[in-house]
């Protein structure tokens, strides 16, 4: 990687309120967690046909949630 642009990074973040680094630093560490199993969403793939407005079944979902 390039020096010149690993240098600007450093100040960027230096520059940063002290809240803003360490919330960087926690992002950062959380990157290093192994990512979760890769899921095929392949298997979902499809149509559903409604009887009814698309709009008004969205309203139906998510007053039953309410």
């Amino acid at each position: 990687m390039n020096v010149q642009l690993v240098e600007s990074i450093k100040q960027l973040i230096q520059a940063l309120p002290p809240e803003e680094q360490n919330w960087l630093k926690a992002q950062l560490q959380d990157s290093d967690r192994p990512s979760p199993k890769i899921v095929d969403l392949n298997s979902f793939n499809g149509t559903i046909q409604l009887q009814q407005d698309p709009l008004e079944f969205q309203r139906q979902m998510r007053d039953e949630w309410a």
